[in-house]
């Protein structure tokens, strides 16, 4: 009799060892889906992005992007500085302003070209004078009042051409590549409009290149000048320009002409230093600095 309990205790604890490693065994195994078993992603939840998970590095990604996506330089804004100086002459018809020069002040314009020769923004005597508009060039208080062709004239001061001296003189620094390059437009506004205007050329010619025209003809016709009349400005600039600047110009385009006189040449009364541009759109990108290469072909002063 207790040989048979023994037995039966025996096969009992057979048993029970039998089924813990049945258990064992299921529990241990290879926990790791075969690779044709692999369940794929619910795209739809891949692809959804909760805001709400993302980490603080993410979202300073973001905002990284959305720096990327905004304009580098923006246009500046005269509004104000033309009311305020207009109020007390009304002869003011702009601003005029070069970013890293002197540059930055009212512009003028009357009936002829000499009444700012000798006098400031407020028609009071000063040896420099004033940035003026020519006296042919329609003017208005928004881009679309303006000729395709305007011009503002302003003194060089110096005899050497220095580019550190008053108006005008200014100007030299675009004879300057590394100046150039990292200034790529000029700042002219209106009344009511600010506007840009991208440079597509920067040169020292004679007057005998009439880039100051204006009318189809001053005799016999007081209608500004053609779309091919302004593409001969246009084209004599870049021919003679120091630099050549990757900038389409086209007859449907307005420029602005920036002129004083030069010395480079001696103390010739008929050269001239000038600084075009174009304007732009008003949602036009702006760029910090641009490529520029020397112009060995360009046609020189004799």
């Amino acid at each position: 009799m207790n040989l048979l309990k023994k037995l039966n205790a025996s096969k009992a604890m057979c048993l029970f060892l039998a089924l813990a490693m049945v258990f064992s065994m299921a529990a241990c195994g290879d926990r790791t889906a075969p690779e044709d078993e692999t369940k794929e992603p619910d795209k739809e939840t891949e692809e959804f992005e909760n805001p709400l998970d993302k980490t603080d590095k993410d979202k300073d990604k973001d905002k990284d992007k959305e720096k990327e996506e905004e304009p580098k330089v923006k246009a500046p804004e005269f509004k104000d500085k033309i009311a305020e100086i207009k109020s007390k002459n009304s002869d003011v018809i702009g601003w005029l302003q070069i970013p890293d020069t002197e540059i930055n002040a009212a512009v003028v314009q009357t009936t002829n070209n000499d009444f700012y020769m000798r006098k400031n923004e407020l028609k009071e005597y000063s040896w420099t004078g004033s940035y003026f508009v020519d006296y042919e060039c329609a003017m208005g208080n928004t881009r679309d009042d303006l000729f395709r062709s305007t011009i503002i004239y302003g003194h060089n001061v110096n005899y050497d051409d220095a580019k550190d001296k008053e108006r005008f003189s200014q100007l030299f620094n675009f004879a300057d590549k590394d100046f150039a390059q990292k200034h790529p437009y000029i700042y002219f506004s209106t009344a009511e409009d600010d506007m840009a205007w991208e440079i597509f050329a920067v040169a020292y010619t004679t007057t005998d290149f009439d880039y100051v025209q204006v009318l189809q003809d001053r005799k016999t016709s007081p209608a500004q000048i053609t779309e091919a009349q302004m593409m001969n400005i246009v084209n004599g600039a870049k021919e003679r320009s120091e630099f050549v600047y990757d900038v389409e110009v086209t007859g449907t385009d307005k420029i602005l002409t920036l002129s004083t006189c030069s010395y480079k040449y001696g103390r010739r009364t008929d050269v001239r230093f000038i600084v075009m541009g174009k304007l732009l759109p008003k949602d036009a990108v702006l760029k910090e600095s641009i490529t520029l290469k020397e112009n060995t072909a360009k046609k020189a002063v004799q």
